[in-house]
């Protein structure tokens, strides 16, 4: 906690959360940091379609100054992944949580790194192994970030031979044509195929990035680094999400391998994997009297945000909130068992907590990664109800693809509960 402590005070760039202060109590240690006002860059993100390229390239262009900046003062994260990359209300990159980041290389000299630690997908092969070096890993994991943000998948579940996904990619060598890597095409998949180059010593480095013809291209929303019309961006990002639903494929038990826990950590027989993100404890927002506090708050932005305004912002045009809630004007107990009936359609593992007017979900997804959450039905206003779908661990793309699935099985339904997507 103190080196995260001091790695953070010290970092100061325009796409880094800025630390504020800390202060420390006999229970916890509080950190304090910049406000990320328009949440994750990856709640922004279309499961399956990713996000327009221009858009794509500015949040890729910012990433990578960010990571430039650490590395330059010898810093890696380690776990740069979904939740780690922020926005801030003018829609700027932050990169946050240095609870896994070290210093790799001081005073000239480069030390190999040995705990292994960040997140399945995102995490580069050669941590699996005994040494890696900071920098290149970082690299990968931005590689990684980019293809999400292209193609709106991660491309394997963990970069070993354990994953059929990841050994087809190894017996491409480099060249992968299959789906979906046949969708990337031109400079783009040039960058991103150097950066998940699975040898370290033949990957990309920083260098290597600056001077690639995608990374130089110009972008007409980027104004010397920064987002150059808030407004206008904000709008892309609203056009690229799509009503589509794509459907989950998921089991009845989350399926324990013993390997890993996607999200969280890797867990290995030998070695202790290290995570920055421990699960969330979500019992505390069953209590009733917070969820009508956030119901309040809530209602309180979206009143905000229907008012005429002469001067539109990022925020007003891009709302913070998570994009996986909806309304109904039905009773907490039928949106209960219609969201209960549309779980068991979907295959979704889940318990259902009636007196608490809510839905834990224990799932796993598609690649039978960890999926794991709650629903909670909360009063909003006198006549509706504000159903929040509030993942704990598990890939964010795979939880909306969930929700848009539970969704659309809903509005399908012989008994619907009318639910709407805004109030």
């Amino acid at each position: 906690m103190q080196k995260e402590l001091t790695i953070h005070r010290s970092m100061k760039h325009p796409n880094i959360s800025r630390f504020l202060e800390s202060r420390e109590e006999p229970e916890c240690i509080y950190i304090f940091v910049e406000y990320a006002a328009a949440g994750e860059l990856f709640d922004k993100i279309e499961p399956d379609r990713g996000i327009q390229e221009d858009v794509a390239h500015l949040y890729f262009m910012q990433l990578i100054a960010g990571v430039k900046y650490l590395h330059s003062r010898g810093i890696s994260h380690r776990d740069l992944k979904p939740e780690n990359i922020l926005l801030d209300s003018k829609g700027t990159l932050k990169i946050s949580d240095f609870g896994l980041a070290t210093v790799f290389k001081h005073g000239g000299r480069t030390r190999p790194l040995t705990t292994p630690c960040g997140s399945a997908p995102y995490v580069a092969p050669e941590v699996l192994e005994e040494e890696y070096c900071g920098d290149a890993v970082d690299i990968w994991s931005c590689g990684i970030i980019l293809y999400v943000m292209m193609i709106g998948n991660t491309p394997w579940e963990l970069p070993s031979a354990e994953s059929d996904e990841f050994r087809q990619y190894q017996e491409s060598n480099g060249n992968p044509n299959h789906e979906p890597w046949d969708k990337l095409q031109g400079h783009v998949r040039t960058l991103i195929l150097g950066m998940l180059r699975i040898n370290p010593s033949k990957r990309y480095t920083i260098r290597h990035i600056l001077k690639d013809e995608w990374y130089m291209r110009s972008n007409p929303l980027m104004k010397d680094g920064l987002v150059h019309d808030p407004v206008q961006l904000a709008s892309i990002l609203m056009d690229s999400l799509s009503d589509s639903c794509s459907p989950v494929v998921a089991y009845s038990q989350p399926l324990n391998t013993g390997r890993f826990d996607q999200s969280q950590s890797i867990v290995f027989d030998a070695r202790n994997y290290a995570s920055s993100q421990p699960a969330r404890n979500n019992e505390r927002a069953s209590d009733s009297s917070l969820g009508t506090r956030i119901a309040i708050s809530w209602q309180d932005e979206a009143l905000e945000l229907s008012q005429p305004f002469t001067e539109a912002t990022f925020m007003e045009v891009f709302s913070s909130e998570r994009l996986t809630r909806f309304f109904s004007h039905s009773g907490p107990e039928s949106i209960i068992d219609a969201l209960a009936d549309a779980m068991v359609c979907n295959l979704v593992a889940h318990t259902v907590h009636a007196n608490l007017q809510k839905i834990t979900i224990s799932t796993t997804d598609q690649r039978r990664c960890f999926l794991t959450g709650e629903v909670k039905v909360v009063p909003y206003g006198t006549e509706s109800h504000l159903v929040m779908f509030d993942k704990s661990r598990g890939d964010p793309l795979e939880w909306k693809r969930m929700f848009k699935a539970l969704v659309a099985t809903l509005q399908d339904a012989e008994n619907p509960i009318h639910l709407q997507m805004n109030p």
